[in-house]
């Protein structure tokens, strides 16, 4: 992980900081746009992004997710039958 200490702008000028996000990593972009639908449909309001180099020699299209919602993103994908091939830690605004 690499951290950053730059601070970014945000809505009325207010800065903004650099906070941890769980990306999950699929193989296939019909997996991470499923990984998406599915998501939303639980409430837990993915992010597509695209794939950081932790996980880009996979699937171009990743799925950002606060921490906290990790586990319950995981066990919503399996119930589903997508299963992220890698997970990792990344720092974003």
């Amino acid at each position: 992980m690499i951290a950053v200490t730059v601070e970014h702008a945000g809505i009325g000028g207010a800065p903004r900081s650099m906070r941890p996000f769980m990306v999950l990593g699929f193989a296939s972009t019909h997996d991470a746009l499923e990984a998406e639908r599915v998501l939303e449909a639980a409430g837990l309001d993915p992010v597509p992004v695209p794939a950081p180099p932790a996980v880009s020699a996979l699937c171009g299209i990743a799925m950002r997710v606060e921490p906290a919602a990790l586990r319950e993103a995981l066990e919503v994908l399996s119930a589903e039958g997508i299963g992220p091939v890698t997970t990792t830690e990344v720092e974003d605004v």
